[in-house]
């Protein structure tokens, strides 16, 4: 009996450009669809309910708009690889430091965030956490870029800009904590 060979299979799907074509194209279908459905703009009748077939056939078009959109070949396919693969890095961390506080008896549902009657409201902590999340994030975005996308000769994957960028970071938390310790 042969083994079957998954890395020939991948190299056949990116010949046929499914990487290229058919997953950015399915990721933006659904992003759009999921976002038209969620807003309901065009309503069906005088019912509240979402009209799927005009939300799908928005989401074809962009879909398709987007796909053809792309400045080189496999720029999508290089921008997504890069994006979700260093966000699975991260959020792996993630879980890991979650699992040795889990292991030493923590709890932090009460860290990040407290409730107060029907409102939630995000602790000090929970707004530095999100602020922290959001610097990782546009370093994952600026990573997956890497050089494809320059502001005035500068390469937005350098040292110097990802250092600048998390500089401006922690004196906006810095000066976040000080204003709200104030109040």
């Amino acid at each position: 009996m042969a083994a079957f060979d998954f890395i020939a299979l991948q190299n056949t799907l990116k010949a046929m450009g499914f990487y290229d074509f058919v997953l950015p194209w399915l990721l933006a279908f659904s992003i759009v669809f999921g976002i038209l459905q969620t807003v309901n703009i065009f309503k069906k009748g005088k019912e509240d309910k979402p009209n799927t077939s005009v939300d799908a056939v928005i989401s074809l078009a962009v879909a398709f708009y987007l796909t053809i959109f792309t400045p080189y070949s496999g720029f999508l396919s290089s921008f997504f690889s890069k994006l979700f693969g260093g966000s699975i890095i991260v959020l792996s961390g993630v879980l890991v430091l979650l699992m040795f506080i889990g292991i030493f008896g923590f709890n932090i549902t009460g860290l990040l965030s407290k409730k107060t009657g029907d409102k939630t409201e995000l602790t000090p902590m929970g707004i530095g956490g999100l602020i922290g999340a959001l610097i990782v994030a546009a370093g994952l975005f600026i990573n997956a870029n890497a050089g494809v996308f320059s502001f005035g000769g500068t390469n937005l994957a350098s040292g110097e800009t990802l250092t600048l960028l998390l500089f401006f970071g922690i004196i906006g938390a810095v000066i976040w904590f000080v204003v709200s310790g104030s109040k």
